[in-house]
């Protein structure tokens, strides 16, 4: 099944108002918040990725996006049009301890790049950057946002996006644009508007990076608590959103 094909199969799933035109070619954008049309339990997501390789892989992913759900917000008139975190409560040592985790395991990511390898450079710069983060910082309910506003501002010199920069690069040059996976990176995205959710929901994707399947297993981890992250070039900063 091409990637057109996969598109034209995944839209029927909402009816004939989804569906495209005869002559229309499906992208991304038409797939933009797919995953919410299982909501709240996620009942029939395995149809989406029986078609494609490896899609065992995919669906085991994707289920704990709607076991975090609580299917009692979804009773009334209005119903989340996202994929909201923060229904369970974790400790301040078990945040800490995923930012640890978090830390290591990009770094373990970043190794795995040979030394030709196109993305070498890269993983060196980003190896280096990680390297210089010392500390993991548990932030008290508001204080993450203050630092987001500060780094829009541009008033703070230690903010650096060099991770997150470092990693979009990395997984663009192991992706492939053709496979029939590609048509859905708009509706991992629409799942929390947050790159790093669909990059770790997408990883059996990625090429030659299979061995570092879980580096970011501990960011969904604090994702579905409800938290984010702010980098400083020192520090690694972890908040409510």
């Amino acid at each position: 099944m091409d990637q057109q094909e996969y598109g034209r199969y995944l839209l029927a799933m909402g009816g004939e108002e989804f569906e495209p035109e005869e002559e229309e070619q499906v992208s991304e954008e038409h797939l933009y918040g797919f995953f919410q049309w299982f909501m709240p339990v996620g009942a029939g997501v395995e149809r989406v990725f029986e078609p494609i390789p490896s899609g065992d892989r995919f669906l085991d992913r994707i289920r704990p996006i709607y076991e975090m759900l609580n299917p009692e917000d979804f009773t009334g008139e209005y119903v989340p049009g996202y994929f909201n975190g923060g229904q369970g409560t974790a400790s301040e040592e078990m945040l800490r301890r995923l930012g640890e985790d978090l830390i290591k395991g990009l770094k373990s990511l970043f190794s795995i790049v040979p030394e030709d390898d196109e993305a070498a450079e890269i993983a060196k710069e980003a190896l280096q950057d990680l390297a210089c983060v010392k500390e993991v910082v548990v932030l008290p309910q508001g204080e993450l946002g203050k630092l987001e506003q500060r780094a829009i501002q541009g008033t703070n010199e230690e903010d650096s996006d060099a991770v997150y920069e470092a990693l979009g690069d990395l997984l663009r040059s192991r992706s492939d644009y053709d496979e029939a996976i590609e048509i859905l990176s708009e509706a991992y995205y629409s799942i929390a508007c947050d790159y790093w959710v669909a990059y770790y929901l997408q990883w059996p994707r990625y090429k030659g990076l299979q061995e570092a399947e879980n580096c970011l297993y501990p960011y969904f981890e604090l994702y579905r608590y409800g938290y984010n992250l702010h980098w400083t070039k020192t520090t690694l900063f972890i908040g409510k959103r």
